[in-house]
């Protein structure tokens, strides 16, 4: 780890610290100011008229119209705003990410769209592609509180983080737990990936080292280039070696909320005031189509997983984090978020469905 790694991990740790201790002392919870809060049916009313009263019966025939009427706007009301949160969504890309390349081509394909058709806010920002939750980590972190919040109003987001993103939203959710109402964690790099293990044994100290981390640099920087931020530089090593099993468990200790009680189980669902949520999937071969599902099997095979069920980068069980929603959705790493262009398991739920379920939550929750 570099030096500037170091203290970025020290400072989150100091950080950690402080705010477990200070966490009473949160300002007020705002929502964000387009929140449209759930909006109770009205009362049905009841008809206790004789068979006689006429006009008793009229004055129910109103009555009742009017209910309807009310019960209608209320209805057409709450479907509206069906996937509006008190909080705006924010949604961390992956290793090797991006939030849309030239406009066009997005990491959680659809998916914004799909949660603003329901009065979501939604943000997607782009942290750098290859490096590990610690820089990535104050990147969201300086994003959420200079662009998010001031432009909601905001006092807190929702995070839901894939892959590699989902680290990365727990070191924000736990340096600052006060502007945070909750992590939910896609596929995530939990206790890290049997591939990156297997790339630390037969690729970081060899003669491969050189050209690959070039190359994965190199691929990172067009994609933050590609995708509006020129200005971050890429640190492969760093991000394969925070990836591995080593790298995650040693991140958990400095960051442990939500953590399950046993591997494969579930964590506290709340701490320091933060919802820990996570769901994940299983297989490589998804869709004919996909041409990432050959790569993903490749991966599958040469990665230390102890032959452990995974989506091609990330066992079943180290996917887990709080309460686990579920684990075995027939999708790879990548049809986790509607990549490539929407090419998943047609006979498996649409993983758009995945991020809207979890919004209605939310807004059920009150947040």
């Amino acid at each position: 780890m570099t030096f500037k790694k170091s203290l970025l991990a020290v400072a989150g740790s100091l950080t950690l610290a402080v705010s477990s201790l200070s966490i009473s002392t949160a300002v007020q919870a705002n929502p964000h100011s387009d929140y449209v809060p759930y909006q109770a049916s009205p009362s049905k009313p009841s008809n206790s008229c004789k068979w006689y009263q006429a006009w008793c019966h009229t004055k129910y025939a109103v009555n009742y119209a009017e209910y309807l009427v009310k019960k209608a706007q209320v209805d057409s009301t709450n479907y509206a705003n069906r996937y509006n949160t008190k909080y705006p969504i924010v949604l961390v890309h992956g290793v090797s990410g991006f939030d849309k390349v030239l406009g066009v081509v997005e990491y959680f394909q659809g998916i914004p769209s799909a949660l603003r058709s329901g009065n979501a806010v939604v943000y997607t920002p782009n942290v750098t592609a290859w490096d590990d939750a610690y820089a990535r980590g104050e990147q969201l972190l300086d994003y959420i509180e200079n662009t998010v919040l001031p432009e909601t109003g905001a006092s807190k987001v929702h995070l839901i983080g894939h892959s590699l993103g989902s680290p990365t939203s727990r070191y924000v959710a736990g340096v600052s737990p006060e502007i945070v109402a909750s992590v939910s964690s896609v596929n995530g790099i939990n206790y890290g990936s049997g591939f990156a293990d297997w790339g630390i044994d037969n690729i970081v100290g060899g003669p491969l080292q050189g050209p690959a981390e070039a190359l994965l640099n190199l691929t990172g920087n067009v994609l933050d280039a590609l995708a509006g931020n020129p200005e971050y530089s890429n640190d492969a090593l760093e991000s394969i070696k925070f990836m591995s099993t080593e790298g995650a468990l040693a991140f958990s200790e400095q960051f442990p909320d939500g953590e399950p009680t046993s591997y494969c189980g579930n964590g506290e669902s709340l701490v320091n005031g933060v919802h820990y949520y996570s769901w994940g999937s299983t297989g490589t071969f998804t869709n004919l189509l996909d041409v990432s599902d050959p790569l993903l099997a490749l991966f599958d095979q040469l990665g230390y997983y102890n032959g452990e069920k995974t989506d091609g980068v990330v066992a079943k069980c180290s996917q887990h984090w709080g309460q686990n929603i579920r684990d075995d959705y027939r999708m790879n790493h990548l049809d986790a978020t509607n990549m490539l262009f929407g090419l998943h398991n047609l006979l498996e739920t649409n993983p758009k469905t995945l991020y809207k379920n979890q919004a209605d939550r939310f807004r059920g929750m009150d947040l």
